[in-house]
């Protein structure tokens, strides 16, 4: 365990963990889970609590417990519970060869980056755990390296662990790892061959991922990629049955296109036809649900229960929303991927939801507010077609385009002296570089957004928070070098600084991190006749 405690796993939310979204993926297959607010969760190799802390901040009446065996990382986590003041979680230096069912049960199990990084010993000791601590109702989470799929990238870490054989310390074997990734970007630079561009793919990736990905991927000791078909024989010998994994889309092959259904149709059985999807795909990583098997039933999807969720998406929508007819437009994700929709209704709906966002609004006032705009657009004949929205938003929601969750929630927006919620407010103070969302996802600050959390106590307006910001960077250039320059023109650099707050206070609010007030519409004026 030296390696984790000079070069840290990265330690932050894993959105798919989230026992709002288990619980919704359970809601869905019928199975009894307990409510968010209501429920103990356990993480195995939970690092420094950077996925359970925030959990533990957001659900007070929960239980969190994270198990760790690198010393540096439970006390980079104790400190940050102890900034907090947290009394719900506890995370505690073990080894996962130690635990038993003295735990106690648990309605959330999560095993996020370590099944495939540990000794096989150690692999089957993580599932008889979910066996053995998990309630009748409960849900297990355990990721995982995949073959076939990972021998493509294993190739790299081949290449990587000749390369580093006789270094003698972490930071040694990462030196070498960079150099050796130079020499064959530089080697390959004018070879097109398919797996030379998929290696200089890959070399990117790890770049733009950080020392901890490329240390822990690629330089470990042990990286293991099991078959699929291989992990659940260990989990149903065990009692455990397969529910799904976190690409819901996977569970319809026709989502995937004409030529996958057709190939998979026929393979019964669901361990059997996920295995062969994983051949189709050359899928590389899974994230498995696992549960009793007698707490699945027929293993399911109950559409119904659908509508009962509630919702939320942040998709960017056309600069001109057709809602008199159906017209497929294109809505885009923050991350530059876009889907295509149809419907009036569905269109509605997202731009609602984009408004909302980081809200989740339940599904009858979804509707009720998606056939109000369609009707006021002109598509009246078109605003009673639910049908064409239930369809398309499953789909959307099978996509991961749309969130889903157990219940409709607001959460603080602007007000006139904005305030930083106490968590992100601690985690800038710890210097990890990001803070948590409230959609459990991670928000990477640069130095000027970390100060300007620093300064959102409650205490200034924005003229106050700008004058503040512009002593600051004059103190500290460091903090905009691009500005440093305007030290000596005091109106230039406070326009900067007011564009920049305005633009930062815009981000945080909209990812649900203050506290407090009301915000202005955001896309209100994209729903247009077209």
């Amino acid at each position: 365990m030296d390696s984790y405690d000079e070069i840290p796993y990265d330690s932050t939310p894993v959105t798919e963990t989230h026992p709002d979204r288990l619980a919704v993926v359970g809601r869905l297959f019928g199975i009894g889970v307990a409510p968010p607010d209501r429920c103990r969760v356990l993480e195995l190799g939970c690092a420094a609590g950077g996925n359970l802390v925030p959990l533990a901040w957001r659900y007070p009446g929960s239980e969190f417990v994270g198990v760790e065996l690198a010393a540096r990382q439970v006390a980079d986590g104790r400190r940050l519970v102890e900034s907090l003041g947290l009394t719900n979680v506890d995370i505690r230096q073990a080894d996962i060869m130690d635990l038993d069912a003295g735990l106690g049960e648990f309605d959330y199990l999560v095993c996020h980056g370590v099944y495939s990084w540990v000794p096989e010993p150690v692999r089957e000791k993580i599932l008889d755990l979910c066996a053995a601590v998990l309630a009748p109702g409960g849900l297990a989470y355990v990721s995982y390296n995949t073959l076939p799929g990972w021998r493509t990238k294993g190739m790299l870490r081949d290449m990587l662990l000749y390369h580093t054989r006789r270094a003698r310390t972490p930071a040694e074997r990462l030196t070498l790892a960079y150099g050796f990734m130079e020499f064959i970007q530089s080697a390959t630079a004018n070879l097109d061959a398919v797996n030379v561009r998929a290696l200089r793919q890959q070399i990117g990736r790890i770049r733009e991922a950080g020392d901890s990905y490329l240390y822990h991927e690629y330089l470990e000791s042990t990286n293991e990629p099991v078959l699929f078909s291989d992990f659940m024989a260990g989990a149903e010998a065990r009692g455990l049955a397969y529910v799904a994994d976190t690409e819901l889309h996977t569970l319809f092959p026709a989502t995937l296109g004409d030529e996958v259904d057709a190939a998979l149709d026929g393979i019964g059985e669901a361990i059997e036809q996920e295995q062969y999807l994983d051949f189709v795909l050359n899928r590389n990583f899974r994230q498995t649900l696992l549960c009793h098997k007698e707490a699945l039933g027929e293993r399911e999807l109950d559409l119904e229960a659908f509508e009962s969720l509630a919702f939320f998406a942040d998709l960017v929508p056309p600069s001109k929303v057709e809602l008199r007819r159906p017209k497929s437009q294109m809505f885009g994700r923050r991350d530059g991927e876009s889907l295509r929709v149809e419907h009036p209704l569905t269109k509605a709906a997202l731009v609602h939801l984009g408004i909302r966002y980081p809200d989740s609004v339940g599904y009858d006032e979804l509707a009720a507010a998606a056939r109000q705009a369609v009707a006021a657009r002109g598509g009246g004949r078109h605003a009673d077609e639910i049908g064409n929205l239930f369809g398309e938003l499953f789909s959307l929601f099978l996509h991961q385009a749309v969130g889903a969750s157990t219940r409709a929630e607001t959460f603080p927006r602007l007000q006139g002296k904005p305030k930083a919620s106490g968590l992100a407010r601690s985690q800038v103070a710890a210097q990890l570089g990001h803070v948590a969302t409230a959609r459990h996802t991670t928000l990477s600050l640069d130095p000027l957004a970390a100060r300007l959390i620093t300064l959102l106590d409650g205490s200034r307006d924005p003229a106050a928070l700008v004058e503040a910001m512009c002593a600051d960077i004059v103190a500290e250039p460091s903090l905009a070098p691009e500005w440093a320059g305007f030290a000596d023109k005091p109106e230039r650099l406070a326009s900067r600084v007011r564009e920049a707050c305005e633009r930062l206070l815009a981000l945080f609010a909209a990812q649900g991190i203050l506290d407090g007030g009301a915000v202005e519409d955001r896309n209100a004026e994209a729903v247009t006749n077209g």
